[in-house]
């Protein structure tokens, strides 16, 4: 006998998918997305720098933060080969019209754009963020990005930095096609390298220490504008001269008296908990205390 179409299962998905629909305006009501800006499209000349700035490549995952066309994105994979891309806006149309030109380019399977609010957007997966909103919303994606974005992850904010992350670069240039948008041709890229996390302490062994000496005891503190440590023994710890990460290269400078007569730099990298490197033909290495 067969089932009637009230008790069918497609019928009891397109129920589902009913309800879902009339709910949705209930929670929109709840919240609305944040505006970060109106809707600007980026002149292509701009575009091009962006990927160039952030060095886009084919081991990349970029994420533009308010997608608007899609043009960042779409370049990102169809002219600089980036393995795959997502943007969002909270602006259906524009959404759709990304899509859509997803579709005709042969890329859709690579990339997607969304309507959501980008405040609330995961950016964990991404290498590359792009980004050209007010200036006043800039600021509110700072810590985001910072705890998210893996280590070495290059974001790109068009005309407007960060308050206390310092770029690694920027880019100034005049461009014909933004007096109609902003009103003047100005046009400034910053660009940012999100650097590993190496707060807190560390136990610090040096090519020099016997197997069964204690380790020296390191600890840093880290916030967007940079880092700053200590190093040292349980009874004496002293500052750092220097403490720069970048990505995740590390230098770290210990004082005169800790590891020799003079100071002495450390160069190596942070990976997976542990920050090695060499030094004197031997490696150096602290990893994480026990417990």
């Amino acid at each position: 006998m067969l089932a009637s179409a009230t008790d069918s299962p497609l019928r009891r998905a397109l129920l589902v998918l009913a309800l879902a629909a009339a709910a949705a305006p209930l929670a929109a009501q709840d919240r609305k997305p944040e505006s970060a800006g109106p809707y600007v499209p980026t002149p292509w000349v701009i575009v091009d720098e962006i990927m160039k700035l952030a060095g886009v490549g084919p081991g990349d995952h970029v994420i533009d933060l308010g997608s608007g066309d899609g043009r960042l994105v779409l370049t990102a994979v169809t002219r600089y080969k980036a393995k795959s891309g997502f943007g969002v806006d909270i602006e259906a149309p524009l959404v759709a019209q990304a899509n859509e030109a997803a579709r005709k380019a042969g890329v859709a399977e690579r990339v997607a754009f969304q309507v959501r609010d980008l405040f609330e957007t995961p950016v964990n997966e991404a290498t590359v963020v792009t980004l050209y909103l007010l200036p006043t919303s800039v600021p509110k994606l700072q810590g985001r990005l910072l705890a998210e974005l893996p280590a070495g992850a290059r974001v790109v904010s068009h005309d407007y930095p960060f308050p206390d992350w310092p770029h690694e670069r920027y880019v100034k240039m005049d461009v014909p096609e933004k007096v109609a948008i902003s009103g003047t041709p100005r046009t400034t890229l910053y660009l940012y390298v999100v650097p590993a996390r190496v707060a807190g302490e560390w136990e610090l062994r040096l090519p020099s220490t016997p197997p069964k000496a204690p380790p020296l005891r390191l600890s840093i503190t880290q916030r967007p504008a940079g880092a700053s440590g200590q190093a040292g023994t349980a009874e004496r710890m002293a500052d750092l001269p220097e403490v720069v990460v970048q990505g995740t290269d590390l230098r770290l400078t210990l004082p005169a008296g800790l590891a020799g007569p003079r100071p002495v730099t450390l160069r190596g990298r942070a990976s997976d908990g542990v920050l090695e490197g060499t030094l004197d033909g031997g490696r150096w290495r602290a990893t994480r205390p026990p417990g």
